[in-house]
């Protein structure tokens, strides 16, 4: 199997490359160029995803999943050991609950308020390429009321995990990848884990020692 991803640490990418070390599964592993847009340009949009988007994963038969979660789901499902969703309905609703809860309270307005302005001149590029594939903007001033409501539910999550090892309690799961890359991104873009955040700051350490967690890469493969 192949797996595209940016040349520089993209949380989403980054989820799904995770997940699939934590399971043991050998992917090939091609970088496209962020800062060039290689993935809104030919021949990537044509042949392995339309949107532009990463990650995406490609299967031996030629068929290419995109989206972060049907792909983990897809690496789950032929690999289900160790589990990384649940062994059991409630566990795989519990954990998508909160893989829910933490993508769109604290993943989106944290990635949107970055776009809309530190990342606003990259993204504003790629209408020069194609509008269809262009990123809407919001406008400047909605920045930090995006940012502050990542904040918000970050410190309500944390409230939450007092006194737990992982989102899901004892388990560890796709949520905690989730949150992990974001909490990088974060800390890599100007919106770091609050001081009043202890177990997300524990966690945050926990989770950056693991073997399988973000550590600068080496690109290698290319197209």
């Amino acid at each position: 199997m192949i797996f595209y991803d940016f040349d520089l640490f993209a949380p989403n990418p980054w989820i799904a490359w995770i997940f699939a070390q934590e399971k043991g599964i050998v992917l090939e592993r091609r970088f496209l160029d962020l800062f060039t847009r290689e993935n809104r340009r030919e021949p990537f949009v044509s042949r392995v995803n339309p949107l532009g988007e990463l990650p995406a994963l490609e299967l031996g038969d030629g068929t290419v999943i995109t989206e972060v979660t049907p792909i983990c789901e897809y690496l789950e499902d032929i690999c289900p050991d160790p589990p990384l969703i649940g062994s059991t309905p409630q566990e795989r609703a519990q954990t998508r609950m909160w893989v829910r809860r933490i993508d769109q309270n604290i993943a989106w307005p944290m990635g949107e308020g970055f776009t809309t302005q530190e990342g606003r001149a990259l993204f504003e590029g790629d209408h020069q390429l194609d509008g269809v594939l262009a990123k809407p903007l919001l406008p400047p001033e909605a920045a930090p009321i995006l940012k502050a409501k990542s904040r918000a539910k970050l410190l309500w999550l944390d409230r939450q995990m007092q006194g737990q090892p992982y989102v899901c309690g004892n388990r560890f799961t796709l949520a905690d990848i989730v949150l992990y890359c974001f909490l990088q991104f974060g800390e890599n873009h100007g919106q770091p884990i609050p001081e009043e955040a202890p177990w997300s700051r524990d966690f945050f350490g926990r989770m950056k020692a693991r073997p399988t967690t973000w550590h600068e890469p080496a690109p290698a493969s290319k197209g």
